[in-house]
């Protein structure tokens, strides 16, 4: 859970366009979750789940702890 927090801070950070979600936003998460020890499979599927759920990569800055758990079940 803290991984995921850290990560969506990263991202919060790295992200500020508000459109869809670039191939640098999208690098730059992965990049995140797997310094924070996430599995290149983990880190791309919770990604993926992130991107279904807010197209704009400036909108998931503003996913509260339930959705980032919600988001990242699956994954596991």
């Amino acid at each position: 859970m803290k991984k995921i927090a850290l990560l969506l801070n990263s991202l919060l950070i790295l992200s500020c366009s508000t459109k869809s979600w670039t191939k640098d936003e999208q690098s730059n998460f992965v990049k995140a979750c797997k310094e924070e020890e996430g599995s290149s499979s983990y880190c791309n599927c919770y990604m993926e789940n992130v991107m279904q759920e807010f197209p704009i990569a400036a909108d998931a800055n503003e996913i509260d702890f339930e959705i980032k758990i919600e988001l990242s079940k699956d994954c596991e």
